[in-house]
């Protein structure tokens, strides 16, 4: 190989404070903040390697790049890239998985409090009282507070970060279940997903996106959930139904929803579930459960390191 080109698409996804490694070997690098869709064959077409966080790589872009050789995905999934196309023309696809494990678990477990125990919620009606909006009163009962201990927490699928979930929902008490959807582990732990659906007060989802996960949460598998139920997505927006998951909770189907992940991103003003952005029981956040600087710094490093491997072994 020639002096190897390596471009990174979206520099805005990594946080100021993180700082990229430096390759041990001669060669040319290009970072852009941002890649727009029609950007893309142009910034690559002498590329030799390309590192992306979350510009999506189709086949319609890649078959026009015949230098291309490695996609370094700084992240878990590799839903962004076709995977197809990149076997059938020899480019190797490398992601990150499992770097995420400790941030995302903790942004679950931060928005699983505040659904169930309302601390900004009561928070907001404290800037209500303050500004004069409302009246003082002697007990606040405006939103119910649920405990979290001895609550079921159900869980779909069982990787890493799934795992690490289990064992903090443990210790704080709560009750643990899985739905394994293929079917590799049995135990009392691992039941099936309609009895997950009907037990769970919490459901978290950690699976990837793919033809068989797409659409599984939608309105029926909703309608099985408990009325006071709370369903938190972390994994990859299209696996829950937005438009049923907007109907459940106008219709009070369940009893709330955080999503930080959505089929069309990066989110826009538009998107249809801030029809829900005022709802006290729904939280909404910009694709950002991953996103700590501690996680951030570790998924550069192996980022790059992927990189590094493949170009010392290409020689």
């Amino acid at each position: 190989m020639s002096t190897p080109h390596i471009v990174l698409l979206d520099a805005e996804g990594i946080a100021p404070s993180v700082k990229l490694k430096k390759l041990p070997f001669a060669h040319t690098w290009q970072s852009y903040s941002f890649t727009e869709p029609h950007q893309l064959v142009e910034r690559l077409q002498q590329a030799h390697a390309v590192m992306s966080c979350s510009v999506a790589l189709r086949a319609e872009h890649l078959e026009q790049l015949p230098k291309l050789k490695l996609i370094s995905l700084a992240l878990t999934g590799t839903d962004i890239v076709d995977l197809d196309y990149c076997r059938e023309h020899g480019i190797i696809v490398t992601n990150v998985p499992g770097y995420a494990a400790n941030t995302v678990t903790e942004h679950v477990l931060a928005v699983m409090f505040e659904l169930l125990r309302k601390p900004m919620a009561y928070h907001r009606l404290m800037q209500k009282l303050h500004r004069g909006e409302i009246a003082p009163k002697g007990i606040w009962l405006d939103y119910p507070v649920r405990d979290v201990a001895a609550k079921t927490l159900g869980i779909i699928g069982y990787g890493v970060i799934a795992q690490y979930l289990a064992q903090r929902a443990r210790a704080l008490g709560m009750r643990v279940v899985f739905y394994n959807r293929q079917g590799r582990y049995t135990g009392e732990d691992f039941i099936p997903m309609p009895q997950l659906l009907t037990e769970a007060d919490v459901l978290s989802i950690h699976v990837p996106l793919t033809e068989q996960t797409r659409g599984m949460i939608g309105a029926a598998e909703l309608a099985q959930m408990k009325t006071d139920a709370v369903i938190i997505n972390t994994a990859r927006g299209g696996i829950v139904d937005e438009q049923a998951l907007i109907n459940a909770l106008s219709n009070n189907q369940i009893g709330g929803a955080a999503i930080d992940v959505l089929v069309d991103e990066p989110v826009q003003a538009d998107n249809p579930l801030f029809k829900l952005i005022d709802h006290d029981d729904f939280i909404l956040t910009p694709h950002v459960a991953w996103s700590s600087e501690d996680a951030m710094q570790g998924l550069m490093d192996s980022a790059v390191d992927n990189i590094a491997r493949f170009i010392e072994s290409s020689g």
